[in-house]
């Protein structure tokens, strides 16, 4: 190789673009000064890479930190529904001290936003909060499985988006409003049933042990349900922080004045607390996909696929030829990238995504590990086409040097495994982003690029 770095020959890099169909010609000999000795570089015909929507198992939608409620209508992902459950604690509930003569206000639950909204908040949103009549109970793994068969990202029982509980269809109380995401200081304040207020008063007044006992509360009170009502234009996010609020009045003996109290109580064990989602797919190009049917190729979707958070609808990645390819002669890789492009707009209520993840999926497509990098989890940004070349299409690009190198060289690679492009996992369980891929020649825009040299 010194002989070789000493010649005026600076770099030869050669790109292989890898599509759904690649362009084959004879190998080329380039000869370097003063070296009779070809350095070949070649390409193939036979490798390809294969594009389908993927529809994971429900996904665990507890402890994320944000309620998520409305919904969205789409003319290729379908409409969706989303409503939020939790407990509430009785830990703040201050009972022991109560003055005499009080006087039942008001009940009311107040929400506070957590500057996430995806879709139009210029129409208004309307909310209803029912009483949990279920307990709610998160959902243990199952023991039938292996390890390396749970997703990555389930570790342990949980509450998931397509669980169900049952609530009092009367309404406590609702709210229709303009929503405003983006406010640190706007509260939805939520007026609530007096019977169950006055109720609540009197049995703080009496010590009742099923406000003193945890248990005992929680059985009494098992949790309230965020409902949307009627069409929803837009999902928005709530903090987790909720407050739960008894407002009193009573006789203040020093002065004679009448003062205000109040007995609250928030959420409890964020465990508790979940996302309920509802994906309608009728009349969309997925309408075959279900729990039952989790895959679609792009040949089926108008040679488009898609992603989308919350749903568990993300795009699956195959490259059946490429291990073969690598080792098919004697050959050195320098760089793998593959360039995901989108022709969905980033000016308006659905803009795509700020980045991207690659996961690896077992032969079930169940997602078990992220695709590593020399820094960590290989994660792609969007770029406008102004920042991708001007081609008019947004585009993301993931460095997966190492990810083809295993390829290359690990023995007992699983040939079964696959590649799903998805929303970073945050994003993913509290989140509706949604991706529209883009189409070259009627095929979806993917390529996988190779930087090698043939020797």
């Amino acid at each position: 190789m010194t002989r070789l770095i000493s010649v005026n020959f600076r770099l030869i890099l050669f790109v292989l673009s890898l599509g759904f169909v690649s362009s084959c010609k004879d190998a080329d000999g380039i000869t370097l000064d003063n070296n009779d000795e070809p350095l070949m570089v070649n390409s193939a015909d036979t490798l390809t890479v294969e594009a389908s929507t993927f529809l994971l198992d429900a996904l665990p939608t507890a402890a994320t930190g944000r309620l998520l409620v409305g919904g969205n209508q789409d003319k290729h992902l379908g409409d969706l529904v989303l409503s939020s459950y939790f407990r509430l604690t009785n830990t703040d509930l201050s009972i022991s001290s109560l003055p005499d003569n009080i006087q039942y206000d008001s009940l009311s639950l107040e929400l506070y936003y957590d500057s996430y909204s995806y879709g139009d908040t210029t129409k208004t949103l309307a909310l209803d909060v029912h009483r949990i009549t279920e307990d709610i109970e998160p959902k243990e793994l199952s023991i039938a499985l292996e390890d390396d068969e749970y997703p990555v990202f389930v570790s342990a029982a949980t509450l998931y988006s397509n669980q169900t509980f049952g609530y009092d269809p009367t309404p406590l109380g609702g709210i229709t409003f303009h929503p405003r995401p983006q406010s640190t200081t706007d509260t939805l304040c939520i007026r609530l049933d007096d019977v169950l207020g006055r109720s609540l008063l009197e049995m703080a007044i009496n010590n009742d042990n099923r406000l003193i006992n945890t248990d005992d509360f929680t059985d009494f009170f098992k949790g309230l349900a965020l409902i949307p009502r009627g069409e929803s234009h837009a999902t928005i996010g709530l903090q987790d922080s909720v407050r739960f609020r008894i407002h009193y009045s009573y006789e203040r003996q020093s002065d004679g004045k009448r003062v205000e109290g109040i007995l609250a109580c928030g959420i409890g064990s964020s465990s508790y607390q979940y996302n309920h989602i509802v994906t309608d797919l009728t009349d969309s190009p997925l309408a075959n996909l279900s729990y039952d049917n989790q895959e679609l190729a792009a040949s089926l979707t108008d040679y488009r696929t898609y992603l989308q958070g919350g749903s568990g609808i993300v795009t699956r990645l195959r490259f059946p030829s490429l291990r073969s390819f690598l080792n098919s002669g004697n050959l050195s890789l320098s760089k793998a990238t593959l360039v995901i492009e989108t022709d969905q707009s980033e000016i308006g209520d659905y803009p795509p995504p700020s980045s991207l993840v690659l996961m690896v999926a077992n032969k079930y497509g169940t997602p078990v590990s992220l695709v590593q990098g020399s820094s960590g989890n290989v994660t792609a940004v969007y770029r406008s086409a102004s920042q991708s070349g001007g081609g008019g299409n947004g585009k993301y690009e993931f460095n997966i040097t190492d990810y083809v190198s295993n390829v290359k060289t690990q023995a007992g690679f699983d040939e079964t495994q696959s590649l799903l492009l998805s929303m970073p996992t945050a994003d993913l369980l509290s989140t509706v982003n949604k991706l529209r891929l883009a189409t070259y020649n009627t095929k979806p825009a993917i390529k996988l690029n190779l930087l090698y040299v043939n020797f």
